[in-house]
């Protein structure tokens, strides 16, 4: 339902009077010049003798028509009266006919960015033999769709931009705003905001969250859009959920899949240039293997290790180390964990264990750390060395880590 309009005006009241008495707006802020704000009378008396109906109504005056800069100044007041009553991009219809090239052309670069529809009164009969003006009586209005669904090229690119540099939130943000002023589009950026936050929950490792935001977008829905790129972008997504529907299921304890997750966090950490960040997750990544496999393979809680489970040959050094004199419990830490998986004969901890001193220089370079215990900050060589260290266990492989989409809309 149309509730306001915003009209250029000209010399000529009827295509005025045609246009607002088949839009039936409450309010119609009228974009005149000196020249042709005494029209505003004859327009709002014709729209009353047709219809019975009586407009409210602003108008904005143009001083200088022949001045673009002027124009727009002022379009951008006539757009603003509007706005301040609170009506929403959908109810309003800018109807650029009458007044001056500039006062027309300064309407439409002012209105466009607010995802207002537009109208045009023409005409089935013209004096000058068809190149007049339009015959009184004879006026036709045509309404187009909403310019800003297509001209919409620098808000696309931003959020392509922002979310393939892990900026899902500022993402979100700008998609929920295309929503706003979209017409054509209003469900596809509604799904793409849902499918961004799902994103942006997952790079939390809120994977409940994340997997909730993907069903609630209905994404398979997207396959049928005619963007190809933004079908891409859904099938990318359709073969990680399997991926997030694991993690969101997965019980909270040291596993293969958190291990694939936080590593690819740990990228994207890298990526964005958060270098001391990503170090840190590397560093957990290299703990949680190691309570992976001493987990899976020997039923082994790092955090409760029974004295049972200890290798003969490690047992009194450990209890003597690590065993908590409150509640009695043996409990280890990352270096320790894997000394005990090279005890058992484990391969990771026996592999781990060969490369002790490389680790050993990476390990004091990440404590050296803002985010540890000191106040430098890694560099990309530390992160790029600890990404090579923890490859070389051959535990998992580069293609298996988890891998955002990127998107290109």
């Amino acid at each position: 339902m149309i509730k306001a309009m915003i009209i250029s005006v000209g010399g000529t009241p009827e295509p005025i009077i045609k246009s607002i008495t088949e839009c039936r707006p409450e309010f119609v802020s009228f974009f005149a010049s000196q020249d042709t704000f005494d029209k505003v009378t004859d327009i709002k008396q014709g729209v009353r003798e047709t219809t019975g109906h009586t407009i409210k109504n602003e108008i904005t005056l143009v001083d200088k028509v022949d001045n673009l800069l002027h124009c727009f100044a002022k379009a951008e007041e006539a757009v603003k009266r509007v706005l301040s009553k609170g009506y929403h991009s959908d109810e309003v219809i800018v109807d650029y006919t009458g007044g001056t090239k500039n006062m027309s052309v300064a309407l439409a670069l002012s209105s466009i960015t607010h995802g207002f529809s537009f109208s045009y009164v023409g005409g089935t009969e013209r004096t000058k033999d068809g190149v007049g003006i339009v015959v009184d009586g004879k006026e036709k209005v045509s309404k187009s769709v909403n310019p800003w669904d297509f001209l919409a090229i620098d808000e696309r690119m931003k959020i392509s931009f922002l979310f393939n540099t892990n900026q899902f939130k500022a993402a979100k943000e700008l998609a929920d705003e295309a929503l706003k002023r979209s017409t054509e589009y209003k469900t596809v950026f509604k799904k793409l905001s849902f499918l961004i936050d799902g994103y942006y929950n997952w790079d939390l490792f809120k994977h409940g969250e994340a997997r909730n935001r993907f069903e609630r977008a209905r994404i398979e829905d997207l396959l049928e859009t005619r963007d190809e790129k933004i079908r891409m972008f859904v099938k990318a997504t359709i073969q990680l959920k399997p991926q997030l529907d694991l993690l969101s299921k997965q019980q909270r304890q040291p596993d293969r899949l958190f291990v694939l997750d936080i590593f690819s966090n740990a990228e994207r950490r890298f990526e964005e240039g958060k270098t001391d960040d990503a170090v840190v997750r590397l560093y957990r990544v290299v703990e949680m293997l190691a309570q992976e496999r001493l987990l899976k393979q020997y039923e082994i809680d790092t955090g409760n290790v029974g004295e049972e489970k200890l290798p003969p040959q490690i047992r009194n050094d450990f209890i003597g180390k690590y065993k908590d004199k409150k509640d009695g419990r043996i409990k280890i830490a990352q270096n320790a964990a894997f000394e005990l998986l090279e005890a058992l004969g484990d391969d990771l901890g026996k592999e781990f264990n060969k490369r002790i001193a490389q680790f050993r220089q990476i390990q004091s370079q990440r404590n050296s750390s803002y985010l540890v215990h000191g106040f430098t900050c890694a560099n990309e060589n530390t992160y790029l060395k600890f990404k090579e260290f923890i490859l070389d266990l051959n535990i998992f492989k580069a293609q298996d880590v988890i891998v955002f989409p990127r998107l290109n809309i």
